[in-house]
């Protein structure tokens, strides 16, 4: 019979639970690094928002899974074999990239580290929960609650920097370096850790009932999804709204975990003598807040505001929620167990849920607010439950009902901004931004499998064009350079003789062979001289093309396709050719500020300020494409008072650098592929030769400039600015 014990464990000493805290923190380093930089590398990679949200969601199944197992060993044979083998484990895994690198391969690995960060997240709670009570285990919570958001402070800010270059091999390798000190670090406070968490010895009063079980776990459940939200789509949300360098998402993406970090150590003192469930209440309800309003954010400042509210939220609701959990009555790493996975449960279903609902809302936005108020829902029964604790049972009932009533109604408020006057838009996230498609009067069952399916097409062709995809026609041809002919999609071979006709055209200014130099991470960073002996690997008439076998070879080892200048503009044809040949008559199709509109509406289009917020004025289109180019999508500032211009993504490509005529163009063509190929050709070229070009090639499209004083200059059939404001 099993020898009970009432008493925490002493094992650990003052000196031992920093060691373990220590280790936690490099393991949890390790996690952050690498799940911050994947939707990174997501967007990279052109994958889907679905694709992205079922990435996670296994992610949190594997944390899941392993949580309430993890507890129950440890309870039984002690905590140091779990947290050693996960840990040694997680070590190990960036070989699995290096045998096959692949995105999948990398999800797989999310797959398996979650398995890993959920061994150390529930045993390091066990362990600490076995050693101590009363008001110093709060104290203690909130000081591994300040361990772990740390890390996923700096976790994101290192991988933001580790991932600058678009290369995941340092992010992997960081992510095992990390998971290998706390391997080393665990080793030294093994044999202080528990070697069994048993259950105490309690009457059957003493245990609390089943609503106490149902109400922390709903609770857990609500904040889990919140979480798990934010970390798959909110570097998306805030990459879509400001177009940051990584690093720089980072830091925004970071500023939760900072609060959080801050307050943990303050909260978990000031506020061990409160009524625990009331806490955790209150807390998470003032993060479902900040994630509401989250949904509504598109400026940095309005993201680091809700950033602040989240952490406040956080750090009053961690401690007590871990200390609730602490002491459900069972044995601690089995309670434990139960509770990280109640949070796991809604880690995986908040990505899954933001996913479809990104899908189907039109907006990144409206799945955090809905996730924000079945968050606050979730946490309604521990607040009856807190102050039914206190004596004040109707007080309670009536208190949740009403709140839950206001939820609720939130709920259809938020979902009409799905249809305006009958136009159905659906969204999904492709290109490294977000794609909308909109049909008024299409809101029904056959439209959107229509739409879905052309949204699928454009996810086909931009893995197919796309040179950063190995396996695609372009990624090919580039890899087989001064090689061989490659064989590659009767699409992609059209796309790149078109892309050949306007370099053509345009005398070189636009040149499908920049990658020679694009296909470089970061380059338009690097200094003009990195690229001295590229000259000769740019020059489209060296590129030889089989029309009759679609075969495309760069004769020249070095030579590289990008497609960039036009592929966008093919992929939103190609979605609004699907709509057509589906018997729609009316609609438009936008991906990250480049629109496709056909049909008898007429459409108003914003044309953004390139030097400020908001828009220079807006212009009427229909039946055609509208399309721009700008220095402000991808650049760095200037770093020396000689440097009067942005270095930006834009090459011009005989001078070898960023072109410096313009700041931004917009084009107007009866196709999208054209009116992306031009708004990057002018932008090179700048109004001088731009307009005279336009006459002469294309003088049945329009263009416009805004020019670095922030004049303006545009062709003569270029529709008119209505309501122009103040550029400056």
């Amino acid at each position: 019979m099993p020898i009970h014990n009432s008493k925490p464990s002493q094992n650990l000493t003052r000196f031992n639970i920093p060691l373990l805290m220590g280790a936690v923190f490099a393991a949890s380093m390790g996690t952050g690094v690498f799940t911050f930089t994947l939707p990174l590398m997501n967007l990279d990679e052109k994958a889907g928002g679905m694709w992205l949200g079922s990435g996670f969601a296994g992610y949190f199944l594997a944390k899941l899974l392993i949580a309430p197992l993890s507890g129950n060993y440890a309870d039984r044979f002690g905590s140091s074999k779990p947290l050693l083998f996960s840990c040694g484990l997680a070590v190990l895994l960036p070989l699995l990239y290096l045998l096959h690198p692949a995105i999948e391969t990398l999800y797989t690995i999310q797959f398996i580290l979650g398995l890993c960060a959920g061994t150390v997240r529930t045993v390091s709670m066990a362990a600490i929960g076995a050693s101590m009570d009363g008001d110093k285990l709060s104290s203690r919570f909130a000081m591994l609650s300040a361990v772990m958001n740390s890390s996923f402070l700096l976790g994101p800010l290192l991988g933001g920097l580790l991932y600058i270059d678009k290369d995941y091999l340092p992010v992997l390798g960081t992510m095992s370096g990390f998971m290998g000190l706390a391997f080393i670090i665990f080793i030294f406070c093994a044999r202080h850790l528990p070697t069994r968490t048993p259950e105490p010895m309690k009457t059957k009063a003493d245990y609390p009932g089943p609503q106490h079980f149902i109400s922390i776990m709903a609770a857990l459940f609500g904040r889990g999804m919140g979480i798990g939200s934010l970390i798959a789509f909110y570097p998306v949300l805030i990459k879509s709204s400001l177009q940051l360098s990584p690093g720089t998402t980072a830091l925004i993406f970071s500023v939760p975990s900072l609060a959080t970090v801050l307050l943990l150590p303050a909260s978990g003192r000031l506020l061990a003598g409160f009524d625990r469930k009331l806490t955790t209440c209150i807390g998470m309800h003032i993060s479902a807040l900040a994630l509401y309003i989250l949904g509504s954010c598109s400026t940095a400042p309005g993201f680091i505001f809700t950033g602040i509210l989240s952490g406040i939220g956080a750090a009053i609701s961690m401690p007590a929620s871990m200390a609730v959990c602490s002491e459900l009555g069972c044995a601690k790493g089995k309670a434990l167990g139960f509770a990280n996975m109640a949070a796991n449960i809604g880690f995986m279903a908040g990505p899954l849920f933001c996913g479809t609902m990104v899908s189907s809302t039109g907006h990144v936005g409206t799945p955090f607010k809905l996730t924000a108020i079945i968050g606050a829902l979730a946490a309604l029964f521990l607040l009856y439950e807190g102050i039914r604790a206190k004596g004040h049972k109707k007080i309670g009932l009536a208190t949740a009902l009403s709140s839950a009533l206001i939820l609720l109604l939130l709920i259809p408020h938020n979902l009409q901004q799905k249809n305006n006057n009958e136009i159905f838009r659906y969204s999904d996230i492709a290109m490294g931004t977000v794609v909308n498609l909109t049909i008024p009067d299409g809101d029904n069952p056959a439209t959107q499998k229509t739409v879905q399916e052309a949204v699928t097409i454009m996810h086909h062709l931009q893995k197919d064009l796309d040179h950063r995809n190995k396996r695609g026609s372009v990624g090919r041809v580039n890899h087989e350079s001064g090689k061989k002919s490659v064989h590659v999609s009767a699409k992609a071979f059209d796309t790149i003789q078109r892309g050949l006709e306007i370099s053509e055209k345009s005398g070189g200014s636009f040149d499908i062979t920049i990658g020679a130099i694009t296909t470089t991470p970061f380059y338009y960073a690097l200094d003009k001289s990195r690229f001295a002996g590229h000259k000769e690997l740019i020059n489209y008439r060296l590129l030889e093309i089989d029309p009759a076998e679609n075969k495309v070879f760069l004769p020249k080892k070095g030579m590289a396709l990008d497609l960039g200048g036009l592929a966008k503009g093919t992929i939103i044809d190609a979605a609004a050719d699907h709509l057509k040949s589906a018997g729609i008559t009316t609609a438009m199709v936008e991906a990250g500020g480049d629109f496709m509109v056909f049909g008898d509406r007429e459409w108003t289009i914003g044309i953004r300020n390139p030097r400020g917020n908001g828009i220079i004025g807006h212009i009427k289109i229909k039946d055609g494409a509208v399309c721009g180019s700008g220095d402000y999508y991808q650049f760095i500032t200037p770093v020396s008072k000689k440097e009067k211009t942005r270095k930006h993504h834009i090459f011009d490509p005989a001078l070898l650098q960023s072109s410096a005529e313009s700041i931004a163009t917009t084009t107007i063509a009866p196709d999208a592929e054209t009116a992306d190929a031009l708004a990057t050709t002018v932008f090179i070229m700048g109004p001088a030769k731009g307009i005279e070009f336009m006459r002469k090639h294309f003088p049945n499209c329009s263009a416009m400039w805004i020019l670095p004083d922030m004049s303006i200059v545009s062709t003569n059939n270029f529709p008119e600015i209505l309501k122009r404001i103040n550029a400056n």
